[in-house]
């Protein structure tokens, strides 16, 4: 069977071929470019000029910096960037290419591929987001279990216990869901009376002073005991 090499003049937006001519300063576009920019295949000229103007403004000067580059060394590139597309919206795009140099050793003409990774940058983002809900999820409950473990140890209320360990999270240096962490995993579900809850949260203490020398925790003013 045939195998059919892509070069960028199949249907598609998500990947454009292009070629740039150096003597007359013309540009060859694919449909899948048009596409990407936002226009019908071959609804507008494309100039140099064009296709800055389409550069996202933090990237123009970079974009441009790469292609006068290729045009000196013919050396093959890649350059990650923003494009803003006819309706305004802006695409991450991937453009790769190299020089092909003529006969008196020059490079003649450009060419090469742009990549929309709009999506995938999309689709990392979402999941980045996601991943950073699902831990502040598990370090607020982490934090209520704790605070709920120091208000069973001292009678004190929900604001008091959230004080506490906030106290002895700052005379540890460490961050308010580390200690609550480190207060939770250290203490059984079925003991979690005075007789545990503030000796552990001291020890975190009494722990960083002998690396840190952070204040002792007799030092912490209006801890509330049992």
């Amino acid at each position: 069977m045939e195998t059919v090499a892509f070069d960028g003049s199949q249907p598609t937006g998500a990947v454009g071929h292009y070629v740039y001519s150096v003597e007359g300063d013309e540009w060859t576009w694919s449909s899948g470019l048009y596409t990407m920019h936002g226009y019908a295949p071959h609804e507008i000229p494309v100039s140099t000029e064009v296709i800055l103007e389409h550069k996202h403004p933090e990237d123009r000067s970079r974009a441009l910096a790469v292609l006068e580059t290729a045009l000196e060394d013919g050396q093959p590139f890649s350059c990650y960037h923003r494009i803003i597309d006819r309706s305004q919206r802006v695409r991450s795009v991937l453009s790769v290419g190299h020089g092909v140099e003529g006969a008196d050793g020059g490079v003649v003409r450009v060419e090469g591929y742009f990549v929309d990774l709009t999506q995938v940058r999309r689709d990392e983002t979402e999941a980045e987001v996601q991943t950073a809900l699902a831990r502040v999820a598990e370090h607020r409950e982490a934090i209520d279990e704790a605070k709920g473990m120091v208000m069973i140890a001292t009678g004190c209320s929900s604001d008091a216990a959230f004080a506490c360990l906030r106290r002895y999270s700052q005379a540890a240096n460490m961050k308010l869901h580390d200690i609550a962490h480190k207060l939770v995993d250290a203490v059984s579900p079925t003991n979690r009376g005075s007789d545990l809850v503030i000796p552990l949260l001291e020890d975190l203490v009494h722990g960083a002073a002998r690396t840190a020398k952070v204040p002792n925790p007799s030092a912490i003013p209006g801890e509330a005991r049992r």
